[in-house]
C-alpha cells in the first residue's frame, strides 16, 4: 500500500474508532511516538475553540497501519521516524500528516506535556 492509501486508511480508522465518534468534534490529531521498543498513542479530539479533549483510538489494524507507514515513508539510508502527528479536519475533509525524523522527544506525550503537546498538535 503506498503512503497515500495508507494515510486515507489510517484517517478512516480513526474518525470510526467508537473512543474518537463517541462526542462531536470537528478537528483531531492523533500523536504516534515511537521509542526504543515502545510505541504510543495519544489522541485528541477538538471541538471549536475549547480546549481538547483525549480521544485515543485503540486498535491492532490502526497501529499496524501506522508501522506500515513508518516504513512507506522511510526515507533512504536513515531510520524511520519516531514520531508524526495525523491531523484531521471533518469540514473540509483534509488529513496532513507531519513526520518528526530529529526530535520525538517533541511529541512524547506524559502526564505533564499532554496539554502542551495537544496545544501545538491542532489542526
Amino acid at each position: 500500500m503506498d503512503k497515500d492509501a495508507l494515510i486515507v486508511e489510517i484517517g478512516r480508522l480513526i474518525v470510526s474508532d467508537p473512543k474518537v465518534a463517541s462526542k462531536p468534534w470537528d478537528k483531531y490529531a492523533l500523536v504516534a511516538w515511537y521509542g526504543d521498543g515502545v510505541s504510543k498513542l495519544n489522541g485528541f479530539r477538538y471541538l471549536g475553540e475549547d480546549a481538547a479533549q483525549p480521544a485515543t483510538p485503540a486498535g491492532l489494524e490502526l497501529e499496524g497501519r501506522l508501522d506500515a507507514l513508518r516504513e512507506a515513508t522511510r526515507l533512504d539510508g536513515q531510520a524511520p521516524w519516531r514520531a508524526c502527528v495525523v491531523k484531521l479536519d471533518r469540514g473540509t475533509g483534509k488529513a496532513v500528516v507531519d513526520f518528526e525524523y530529529d526530535d520525538p522527544e517533541r511529541w512524547h506525550v506524559t502526564p505533564s506535556t499532554a496539554a502542551e503537546i495537544a496545544r501545538r498538535a491542532r489542526p
